[in-house]
């Protein structure tokens, strides 16, 4: 007779434990890159199998998931057939053909696959990183979070689980799970140098900045040339506003060679927060070069182009943002900016409405809406709009000059002088919100004032561009570059 064994846990035999956990990652699919996991746990319907069947089933299981990684996809198929004809639930055929289907483009057929593989055994990890990274491709990341949480569960040393549970937890703006998430595999494995990043990133959205330089020294303690920990310490300083430290470690990245376009867009982001927008610019070129299809990198190149100021190369990133990610508010609001300034003001407020229709919580959105208001002569609706600007951002100085130069226009001058004077309190270097006031205090023959008022302007004229005029709004606001 035939000994047979029942196999409880995936290393309870030598056997098993070999081939515990396989893993192939095909750099291509029609519709994407799709982790394929394979975890041989050999389990029959009567829960036990004979080493016989073992050494049999195997070996043809390695075959076909080598064809698999060498893109023989049509023997594959034949074999996981053969396969799952003797043993229709077998999971890790289950699983393999699941990937199969996936390089065919056959998505729904691959997610029952993988689905029923995760029945036939609810211990294997493999199926749920593969729903994982299916939901991902397919835009479901609820249903992405759910399978890399039952992953990390199963398996919680599982490096690869954590990283994207993670990363996406914090890509939704969930900080807190996703911070927990890195907290709580520091229990089972030592956190890998981007893992610690990853935290520091976590920890400063947060705004807590020593717990975020905690996490970029320690990375940088395992891999002393890893620039992304180089560049998290120097947002740190940004954000302390040590502005001479963040360049030193900005100078420290730039001697590091960085061929991910996610690093050079981070040191982008960096080189914006520190003025030197000319580096910012010529450094996401390079990295849409190298991921032309990411909106964020489009949506920080228009503002360097902003900066410049070229207001038409501004327009054309701020669109292709938009080509790429059309429901982006932000995109939206970034255009609607642009055209603003380039007075195409029927077309600025239909983008700008569209911002507001997925997003009400920025007040610029409404600034640059009473802006296009006061444009179109539609002071009283500019003053609507000033005022939600206000409500969101109580210290916001040019909608409190915006709201000022609508009441001038409007002839309410108390109200008028209060908003310009409160203005000018926040932001004493506005040109034209010192020169409103000087048209007010006229009109209200306060000569004296009036006078004071205008030798302000005069000293800051220069700086702003040029002489004011009756009733001119603030010059427009940038739109905060991206973070």
């Amino acid at each position: 007779m035939v000994k047979t064994v029942n196999i409880v846990e995936p290393n309870s035999t030598a056997s098993a434990r070999r081939l515990e956990r396989l893993w192939w990652r095909p750099d291509t699919f029609p519709l994407g890159r799709l982790a394929i996991v394979v975890v041989l746990l050999i389990i029959l319907a009567c829960g036990s199998v004979t080493f016989a069947q073992v050494d049999k089933l195997v070996p043809r299981l390695e075959h076909a998931a080598g064809l698999i990684a060498e893109k023989h996809i049509d023997e594959a198929e034949k074999e996981l057939a053969a396969i799952l004809r003797a043993t229709p639930n077998e999971p890790t055929a289950l699983n393999l053909l699941g990937a199969v289907r996936a390089q065919q483009g056959k998505l729904n057929e691959a997610e029952l696959l993988f689905s029923r593989a995760i029945r036939s055994d609810s211990r294997f990890v493999g199926p749920h990183l593969n729903l994982a990274h299916l939901y991902t491709l397919t835009g479901r990341p609820k249903k992405t979070i759910l399978e890399l949480q039952e992953a990390q569960r199963l398996d919680p040393g599982n490096v690869e689980a954590v990283d994207l549970l993670a990363r996406l937890l914090l890509a939704q703006g969930q900080i807190d799970e996703g911070i927990n998430v890195i907290e709580q595999a520091k229990q089972s494995q030592t956190l890998s140098a981007p893992l610690l990043v990853l935290l520091g990133d976590a920890y400063l959205k947060k705004g807590n900045a020593p717990k975020a330089e905690e996490s970029y020294e320690r990375a940088l303690g395992q891999q002393s040339e890893l620039t992304d920990a180089v560049l998290g310490l120097a947002q740190v300083s940004q954000f302390k506003g040590a502005a001479d430290t963040a360049l030193v470690q900005l100078s420290r990245a730039r001697k590091m060679v960085a061929n991910s376009p996610d690093t050079l867009y981070r040191f982008a982001l960096v080189a914006l927060g520190a003025g030197l927008f000319e580096e910012a610019n010529g450094t996401l070129l390079a990295a849409i070069k190298l991921k032309p299809d990411d909106p964020a990198y489009f949506l920080a190149l228009g503002t360097t182009w902003i900066k410049k100021p070229d207001l038409a190369e501004a327009e054309h990133a701020f669109r292709r943002a938009l080509e790429l990610q059309p429901e982006s508010p932000r995109a939206q609001m970034y255009l609607g900016y642009t055209l603003l300034e380039q007075k195409k003001y029927p077309e600025a407020r239909e983008y700008l409405e569209k911002s507001l229709l997925t997003d009400k919580s920025v007040p610029e959105t409404y600034y640059y809406l009473g802006q296009v208001a006061q444009e179109e002569n539609e002071d009283e609706r500019a003053v609507q709009l000033f005022k939600k600007a206000i409500e969101l951002a109580p210290s916001y100085s040019f909608a409190h000059a915006g709201l000022g130069a609508s009441y001038l226009r409007l002839k309410n001058y108390p109200l008028a002088q209060q908003e310009l004077e409160l203005s000018v309190k926040l932001n004493p270097n506005d040109s034209k919100a010192h020169y409103n006031l000087a048209v007010l205090f006229a009109r209200l023959r306060n000569q004296q004032r009036a006078q004071e008022e205008l030798q302000i302007v005069d000293k800051l004229k220069t700086r702003n561009g040029g002489p004011a005029k009756e009733g001119d709004v603030s010059s427009s606001p940038e739109p905060r570059p991206p973070k």
